[in-house]
């Protein structure tokens, strides 16, 4: 892994439900703080580390959601819901004292950001959505086309499973890696930080709020359809995902095409976890888009 800077200032804050825990790099630098919002839910704030390179020109927080990582774990379904989440965001925000800031929301977290812009469009100097999830309908029918494109026995396994409910069974676990290999990470081995990041993965949180498939989403999201209020984003806005991503770049071009100032960017030879399979690429779209829009 690659020796990133230490923390300048690092600690716990209140949000309801509990405590997230949170570092901040750049804390006294002029640009637009950046604040980055994980994905799953589960994952913890290190594969979000390849961030740092920013905190030259502007604070960047890294920080752990309820029940994920460093944070507070109080494990109760009355937190797992979609509105939290983004009250959880705005009091770590009151809480460092930032004023307009720019979510960096990867999938589950992109739903966050997005709604977090939605709802504080006061607070949002801009918006990065990294693969984000956006809505239920059309990432089951992205899916459903890329699983199409696996192997026939792949696919077979997959239907057979689902009829049965066995998310458990080692036959959908490897149809799962299959799809995974092709649409969630290309690069082999795991990227350090992102195996760092999934090593505590809060799998409970993540059954919880998404359902135990990638494939049939039954949790909390379920029915979840954000994009008829892309238009009304009225801050910069840059969409970003890999080139063989399960939230696929066709889509994403879409999003983008719906929002007055949002423009998107395709990261070649990676799939959903662009920053760390290929973190030069990414970092220099992240910014370009920086340069323009993170003052």
């Amino acid at each position: 892994m690659i020796d990133y800077a230490d923390p300048e200032v690092a600690g716990y804050c209140d949000v309801p439900g509990g405590r997230v825990w949170y570092r901040i790099n750049g804390r006294d630098r002029p640009g637009a703080p950046l604040v980055a919002i994980t994905g799953g839910p589960g994952l913890s704030h290190h594969y979000f580390l390849p961030l740092l390179r920013f905190a030259e020109d502007r604070p960047v927080v890294l920080y752990d959601q309820l029940d994920t990582g460093n944070a507070d774990r109080p494990k109760d379904p009355s937190n797992w819901t979609l509105g939290r989440p983004v009250e959880e965001l705005e009091c770590l925000r009151a809480a460092l004292a930032l004023d307009r800031v720019i979510p960096v929301g990867h999938s589950w977290g992109g739903l966050v950001g997005y709604e977090y812009a939605l709802a504080h469009p006061d607070r949002c100097a801009a918006l990065m959505l990294w693969s984000p999830f956006l809505s239920c309908a059309r990432w089951t029918a992205d899916t459903r086309d890329l699983i199409a494109g696996l192997p026939d026995y792949v696919q077979r396994l997959i239907a057979a499973c689902e009829a049965r409910g066995a998310y458990d069974d080692p036959a959908f676990e490897h149809a799962n890696a299959m799809f995974a290999k092709r649409h969630v990470r290309v690069v082999d081995p795991r990227p350090p930080e992102l195996a760092r990041a999934a090593s505590g993965f809060a799998t409970e949180l993540y059954n919880a709020v998404n359902g135990p498939s990638e494939f049939s989403l039954s949790g909390v999201v379920r029915g979840y359809e954000g994009i008829e209020r892309i238009g009304e984003l009225g801050m910069p806005v840059l969409f970003f995902c890999g080139e063989h991503d399960e939230a696929r770049p066709a889509t994403m071009r879409e999003f983008a095409g719906r929002a007055p100032q949002a423009e998107m960017a395709e990261i070649p030879g990676a799939a959903h976890f662009s920053l760390n399979e290929n973190p030069e690429a990414t970092l220099a779209v992240l910014g370009d888009f920086l340069a323009r829009h993170g003052s």
